[in-house]
């Protein structure tokens, strides 16, 4: 008996959809890498498989893949898988500063310590024992403060012998950076102190303000010089309140 021409349609319809299915299956596994079963195309639109309007199996998983996006579990993406793809398109491998420039990026917040010590005087008065912790600096701090002009000098020695020189790694410069602007940020209290400080009776309440006022700024810069310090030695990146976000700026990669 003759089989009705719908049955034919029909049966021949099913076959290739299984055989485009098998295709579409040979092609995933060719785009990523890793067998994919036949059935995980059990769910695409019928009207495009049997319409036959992918001219291949590459061409139907990429009409496939666009079609189902937005939920198929078959191209879903967990945060890891996206934060690795990133990376191997950005051909960035983070890897930790050597010990040398370690070392080089802690140096240069010797600056804003010296300069703002001088802040430190009524907090060494309350606490006499902490100004041992400064005692390996002491020849330094001499002649730091004997030398006119040392201030200056180290500040422009760090812009034009570290921030501007490209041979030192963006580690080593952004911390160098970091430490310019926390030292030109020191000027804020000098002129706080020079112009609004400088003309109140040191007694009383106004005693207690100035002390504050002093104690603050000291303890802003030695909390600072200590996280970037310990920050740099362990390789990684400082980031001090005020000046972070500018010394990115300044420095490009």
């Amino acid at each position: 008996a003759t089989m009705p021409s719908t049955t034919r349609t029909r049966t021949g319809a099913v076959g290739g959809t299984g055989a485009r299915r098998d295709g579409l299956a040979r092609g995933a596994r060719a785009l990523f890498g890793r067998p994919v079963m036949a059935g995980a195309f059990a769910g695409l639109p019928s009207r495009r498989i049997a319409a036959g309007s992918c001219s291949s199996s590459r061409s139907c998983l990429a009409s496939s893949r666009r079609g189902f996006a937005g939920g198929s579990p078959l191209f879903a993406t967990t945060p890891a898988m996206a934060t690795s793809q990133r990376r191997r398109r950005a051909g960035v491998v983070r890897a930790k500063p050597d010990f040398g420039d370690r070392i080089i990026a802690s140096v240069p917040y010797l600056l804003p310590l010296l300069d703002g010590l001088r802040y430190g005087r009524f907090f060494f008065k309350e606490f006499p024992q902490t100004y041992f912790l400064l005692a390996p600096l002491q020849p330094l701090i001499k002649v730091y403060y004997t030398l006119p002009f040392a201030s200056l000098v180290v500040f422009f020695a760090l812009y034009y012998g570290i921030v501007n020189n490209y041979n030192f790694s963006r580690f080593v410069r952004y911390n160098a950076m970091q430490t310019i602007l926390l030292d030109i940020l020191l000027i804020v209290p000098s002129l706080v102190e020079n112009f609004i400080l400088r003309d109140i009776p040191k007694t009383g309440t106004y005693l207690q303000v100035y002390v504050s006022f002093y104690n603050f700024v000291w303890l802003y810069v030695l909390v600072c010089v200590l996280y970037g310090v310990a920050a740099s030695l362990a390789g990684e990146k400082a980031r001090l309140p005020g000046v972070a976000d500018a010394a990115d700026r300044q420095v490009p990669m």
